[in-house]
């Protein structure tokens, strides 16, 4: 909300160097009375990189002529235009130099707080080259206290640029409260960030009371310069680096009279006391990507685009064109003599060089691409057709689509390149393979500008935390500390068949049944039941992973997942699983500035261990591991057991905590039993079955369980049981381990049966079905399923290592047994088999001692650890309840040392 104060007419200026105004015209009444200007924006004077990195190769902060940025102004439908480069007024003192109409000399000032160097930027208007000067000569830049002084004497049209946008670290709640004291005007909407800053600094303008403004004079030593400091004029303008977004935001003006406003200044007076409106497009992380893009494809075709070979110009003159840039380019005739002069070449010399892996992957990507981008077809041939600044803009202009096309794009060459890489690697093509790999690297190396946006659009998330906080304490926000937190839970294995995937199921239904904010994220191209609360995204890439050809090796896309992230705006990231969508998710929680919670879910150095019986693989596993949980806030532990191996690794016992086990004890249930289930699966009705689920492989310890089986069939037969063992699941060591217990007479007592995976109702009615679970693994943290098979009624069997052990009453609901005593288990199965009464009371034991492990319970404490990081960050912060908060700092008496006195 802004403050309506007339301007007064009487008061008038005069600047020689202002250019010739248009005489006033009469318009109708509506929008066309409404006199608009982008306030801020940049041409080629800017001579500054854009970002610091760029300073490492000389990049300047922008291409675009002034003469460019006016011509887009005026096509964009802006009736005034001016220029704000960095720190000069040479590029628009060029265009009021050479008679372009309605041009106002403006400027954006760099300046900073003398006490701790933090900068700020100021957009001054109606300067002239001696008060330019004068900014310089007086030291002005190093003084923010002193150069807002000097903007009030000079009466200079004014407005703090982006104020919750950082320019440089350290900029803090404190520095903003300042500038309310000091500047009459603010950006309200700056085209290079986005909404929430928007959003937010409205709500703070509206706590601005004359009473505020007598609490934070008290609080800084720092007399406001302007008599009614609590009425603030609003500008906006596009922030403008590559001729993508000029007249896209801006300011607007509509005189009572209906008339349209030719006098820039007069209309950035009217700014100043409050008469502007502001509108346009909101920025974002896509729009400060494609400038940076933009300024780093004109620096590529003025600096390095003639050091490439023929073919490489060729395809780069094509990929300059997305940011408007128009360069020399060989023409098809000459790239077909190069590329023919080279396969003669390799001919004779016998040094023939494969094709180029990048150039083939775009060659067959890049035109079916354009065909389901048509804007983007259209806003190339426009760079083609006509000059710069002249249309609506090249395709970087059009920001989702770009960002949607070059995600798709992206997505696209890394597909074609690792499958070429891992064809290279097939035919022992070393050459090849790394040529696919840096071609990779080149594909990621693109997408650059993506991340770096992402970094610096939300690098100040904790500033706006703390402004939101500021205001719900005045009344004009909700408190940062009453919402729901928003959760995002990172995971590799959603659609797998395994207690993880289980969990991870549950946890997305009770958060949807209970109205908790969580959203689940994954990147399969598995199949699985759609949930309204979880995310697929086509992976980029996808293999069967070796030896565990029934899971996926999935890399997730990155631009596509950034940005659902930026509009959705976790408070807590869960990263369920260390591998790349768990990698991800770490890589985003520094992004957005999340505390990251997660379970350690599994063992894998443990696991690592027992697979290759190699202690350096194991430490290397080790090392990784700690590596990975280490910016995690709290690490939830499935079971006390492996809260001391989790000990072992380093981590601070203060960030583990048990998680309160849970399961869907609804879906396992002892009203599924149901022994018709056996027979159209070939087994016996009559038989008693002897069940085991899980993952099929070695670190299940299932060589064990093999040998134990075997034993297990001798005293069956001994004692005339007839029983049959049920493996149900799929990996690795199935095959062998089915031929291995494969019987001459497939339906014979001791007979092993190989089930493959099994989902929903009917898993559940072959556990209820069953007679006894048998769990021989030692590196579970908890075992979802030993859960799951009491709860159907079923007495178990595990080891005494690992998390089942603590799910099981030794003797009561099932037998706990160290692994290596094969014996003692194989007469444990024999015995349970034979004594029905006593196999009864254990499974009616199990089924009971279960419903207390309810997942509810287990969701609830979930969620609460989620929220608990989410109240520590805030409190971290400074922010705190209403209840606790003490109000306004006491007013001192004593002004700040380097604050100057105001009359």
């Amino acid at each position: 909300m802004t403050h309506f104060a007339p301007l007064d007419a009487s008061r008038t200026r005069h600047n020689p160097l202002r250019a010739p105004t248009q005489p006033v015209e009469l318009f109708a009444e509506g929008d066309d009375a409404l006199t608009r200007m982008d306030m801020h924006c940049h041409s080629s004077a800017s001579a500054g990189p854009v970002i610091h990195a760029a300073s490492w190769v000389s990049a300047p902060e922008c291409y675009s002529t002034p003469e460019e940025v006016y011509a887009q102004a005026i096509t964009r439908g802006m009736d005034l235009v001016t220029l704000t480069d960095h720190d000069t007024i040479a590029g628009a003192l060029s265009l009021v130099e050479r008679g372009f109409p309605n041009v106002l000399l403006g400027q954006e000032v760099t300046v900073r707080f003398p006490k701790d160097r933090v900068k700020l930027h100021v957009l001054v208007y109606n300067l002239t080259p001696e008060l330019d000067e004068e900014i310089t000569t007086l030291g002005l830049r190093e003084n923010v206290y002193a150069f807002a002084e000097w903007l009030a004497d000079r009466d200079l049209p004014h407005s703090l640029a982006h104020p919750l946008h950082a320019q440089s670290r350290g900029y803090s709640i404190d520095h903003l409260e300042q500038c309310m004291l000091l500047f009459k005007s603010v950006e309200l909407i700056n085209g290079a960030h986005g909404g929430p800053r928007r959003d937010a600094m409205e709500r703070y303008l509206r706590t601005l009371t004359p009473k505020r403004i007598d609490e934070l004079s008290a609080k800084h030593g720092v007399r406001p310069i302007y008599p009614r400091a609590w009425i603030k004029g609003v500008t906006a303008g596009s922030d403008d680096h590559g001729l993508l977004n000029v007249g896209k935001a801006w300011a607007g003006v509509r005189c009572p009279s209906g008339l349209k406003i030719r006098d820039p200044l007069d209309f950035v007076e009217r700014a100043m006391q409050g008469e502007a409106s502001v509108g346009g497009e909101l920025g974002g992380a896509e729009v400060l990507a494609h400038q940076i893009t933009a300024v780093g494809l004109n620096h590529y075709g003025r600096t390095m685009h003639s050091m490439l070979s023929t073919k490489g110009k060729y395809v780069a003159s094509r990929f300059v064109r997305f940011g408007g840039v128009t360069i020399d380019s060989p023409t098809k005739l000459r790239l077909v003599a190069h590329v023919a002069r080279k396969k003669v070449v390799g001919r004779l010399t016998g040094k023939k060089k494969g094709p180029d892996p990048l150039f083939t992957a775009l060659r067959t990507t890049i035109e079916p691409l354009l065909a389901r981008h048509p804007d983007i077809r259209a806003r190339l041939s426009q760079v083609a057709d006509l000059p710069r600044g002249a249309h609506d803009g090249p395709p970087l202009a059009n920001h989702d689509a770009m960002a949607d096309f070059a995600a798709d794009l992206s997505n696209a060459l890394a597909d074609a390149i690792i499958s070429g890489a891992l064809s290279s690697v097939a035919k022992k093509d070393a050459s090849g393979t790394v040529k696919h790999v840096a071609a990779y690297m080149m594909t990621l190396a693109a997408q650059a500008p993506y991340l770096i946006a992402m970094f610096s659009e939300h690098k100040e998330r904790d500033l706006l935390t703390r402004v939101e906080h500021e205001t719900a304490l005045r009344g004009h926000a909700q408190h940062p500390m009453t919402k729901q937190p928003r959760v995002v839970m990172f995971t590799d294995t959603y659609a797998d068949v395994n207690g993880v995937s289980r969990f991870i199921q549950n946890v997305a239904d009770q958060s949807r049944l209970r109205g908790r904010d969580m959203t689940v994220l994954t990147s399969t191209r598995m199949k699985f039941d759609p949930r309204p609360n979880v995310v697929n995204f086509e992976p980029v890439f996808s293999r069967p992973m070796p030896r565990y050809e029934n899971l996926d090796f999935a890399l997730p896309p990155l631009l596509p997942v950034l940005r659902y992230l930026q509009q959705h705006q976790p408070d807590v990231i869960n990263v369920a699983t260390p591998g790349p969508i768990g990698t991800l998710g770490l890589l985003c929680a520094a992004i957005f500035r999340c505390p990251v919670v997660g379970v350690y879910h599994t063992d894998f150095p443990a696991y690592i261990e027992r697979l290759f019986e190699d202690e350096t693989y194991t430490w290397v596993s080790e090392k990784f591991m700690k590596g990975f949980y280490s910016p995690f806030k709290t690490i939830l532990s499935r079971s006390r057991d492996y809260m001391a191996s989790l000990d072992k690794l380093g981590f601070d016992a203060d960030r583990v905590k048990p998680l309160l086990p849970g399961m869907d004890t609804d879906a396992f249930h002892v009203r599924f039993r149901d022994t018709s289930v056996w027979e159209p699966l070939g087994l016996r009705r009559e038989s008693r079955k002897v069940v085991y689920c899980g993952r099929v492989s070695v670190e299940k310890n299932l060589p064990m369980l093999e040998r134990v089986w075997a034993k297990t069939r001798r005293l069956l037969a001994d004692r005339a049981i007839d029983a049959e063992l049920v493996v149900i699941g799929d990996g690795p060591y199935r095959k062998g381990m089915q031929e291995r217990l494969s019987n001459s007479q497939k339906n014979a007592p001791g007979a092993a049966h190989f089930l493959g995976f099994r989902h929903g109702e009917e898993l559940s009615r072959l556990y209820a079905s069953s007679d006894l679970f048998v769990f021989p693994s030692v590196t579970d943290t908890l075992g979802q399923v030993v859960m799951e098979a009491q709860a159907s009624g079923l007495p178990v069997i595990v080891t005494d290592k690992g998390g089942p052990k603590e799910m099981v009453d030794h003797a009561l609901t099932g037998m706990v047994i160290p692994d290596e005593q094969e014996d003692r288990w194989a007469e444990t199965i024999a015995s349970l088999l034979a004594d029905d009464d006593q196999r009864g009371r254990m499974g009616r034991a199990a089924h009971n001692r279960m419903q207390r492990y309810n997942i509810g319970a287990s969701f609830e404490h979930f969620w609460q650890v989620h929220v608990d990081a989410h109240h520590a960050k805030l409190r971290a912060l400074g922010v705190t309840t209403r209840d606790d908060d003490r109000g306004p700092t006491p007013a001192r008496t004593t002004r700040r040392p380097d604050a100057p006195a105001m009359a």
